[in-house]
């Protein structure tokens, strides 16, 4: 006899789980062209063939891929290539219009505010800047804004705008929830202000996840798909990318890496806990130790002037270098422990260091890191400056193209 209904389990779906769309043929489809964009940007100029083979599909499916790019001249043909010595048709290649339209980017900082428009192919063809003092007011922080925005969006076809802000955001309100640097950013609705302004769709995030993503569509992390991107300076900060995809809290939580404890008992953070990564390896306690240590500049000292104090034969700055970089290696080896990312992209001060900073805190993260057959790769950025707004660019980039339903 069969077994009756009854006998049979229940198959019990939870209400968020019934409520998750499934992945529509429109997602799937700019997730392929996202694809498509994104090798482009690793390979140059490439042709249909070249782009079959690097994504591993073939020619029909390609062309299906690609058609939507061409209609809308987010990608033009070039002039026709000659063929191999083996003979064949001239290609065609394929690569980005270079006239529009156009990705606006910002970066907002504690002390400034940079705009850019930039080209799909990731040129900047337009920046402009402007500064503003610490105790700034949120009146004058929003003129700056404008000033900059105008010169670089005012009369041009947009895509959008994407928007790096330091200190904690809500993307969901588009705002800065806290900047502890400068209070004027608090509560800024920095997407509402851009939106009305220019009309047109603008996002924000972490300035570390910004970053993350200007590596991820044009810089070092083009060639991999697990990597953290690691800003250094006055604070700290992760962008953890994982699978090609940027990883965040709900409503842009996270990122605030620096925050988290290595000293138990440690000296006071600004953030008011005790203990900060970001109170052991930033400029201010680099600047402490420096004067402790009766260096030369030390109301001024950074990674580039500490490296030739080093050069020079300091050996004071010689000792120092190694301390700045293990205790930078610190945070990246409890990264390493929970996330393994395993390759690190290094931005900001720690740059500036050049080849010295960058032996040492390699070595560090080795000796620091969990042993599993290789260590962790330290890398610097090749322009950690214009990183941060190609971000904004590759922010808009992963949102127009966006893997979601």
């Amino acid at each position: 006899m069969a077994p009756s209904r009854k006998s049979q389990p229940d198959l019990v779906f939870s209400d968020q789980s019934a409520r998750r769309p499934l992945i529509t043929t429109s997602a799937i489809g700019a997730a392929n062209r996202r694809r498509v964009l994104e090798t482009l940007h690793r390979l140059g100029p490439s042709s249909r063939a070249q782009l079959a083979r690097s994504l591993g599909v073939n020619r029909a499916t390609i062309a299906t891929i690609l058609q939507p790019l061409l209609d809308s001249s987010t990608l033009v043909e070039g002039d026709p290539v000659a063929p191999s010595e083996a003979g064949g048709k001239p290609a065609r290649p394929l690569w980005f219009r270079d006239d529009g339209p156009w990705l606006g980017a910002v970066h907002l900082s504690p002390d400034f505010v940079v705009a850019a428009r930039i080209a799909f192919d990731g040129t900047i063809h337009e920046m402009n800047r402007a500064e503003y003092s610490r105790d700034a007011s949120a009146d004058e922080i929003i003129e700056r804004l404008h000033d900059v925005t105008d010169a670089c969006f005012a009369g041009v076809q947009l895509v959008g705008i994407g928007v790096a802000a330091a200190g904690m955001v809500d993307t969901s309100t588009g705002s800065v929830i806290s900047m502890h640097l400068t209070p004027g950013l608090n509560g800024l609705p920095v997407v509402a202000l851009l939106q009305k302004r220019f009309g047109t769709t603008t996002l924000v995030d972490h300035h570390p996840r910004v970053q993350a993503l200007g590596d991820r569509w044009f810089g070092l992390g083009r060639e991999v798909q697990d990597f953290a991107s690691v800003y250094t300076g006055e604070a700290l900060g992760f962008g953890i990318v994982h699978g090609g995809e940027v990883l965040r809290g709900e409503n842009g939580a996270g990122g605030e890496s620096g925050h988290t404890i290595v000293q138990l008992d440690g000296a006071l953070c600004r953030c008011g806990r005790r203990g900060c990564w970001e109170t052991v390896a930033t400029l201010g306690w680099l600047r402490d130790q420096a004067a402790a240590a009766g260096l030369r500049g030390a109301e001024s000292l950074d990674s580039r002037a500490l490296a030739a104090l080093a050069e020079a034969g300091s050996e004071s700055a010689s000792s120092l270098l190694d301390l700045y970089a293990r205790n930078l290696a610190i945070g990246i080896a409890n990264n390493e422990q929970i996330l393994a990312p395993g390759h690190y992209i290094m931005h900001g001060d720690a740059c500036t260091g050049g080849e010295a900073m960058r032996v040492a805190l390699q070595t560090w993260v080795t000796r620091l890191a969990p042993e599993r057959g290789r260590p962790p790769t330290v890398m610097f950025a090749d322009d950690p400056d214009q990183i941060t707004l190609l971000g904004g660019a590759g922010l808009v980039l992963s949102s127009v193209f966006s893997t979601q339903a």
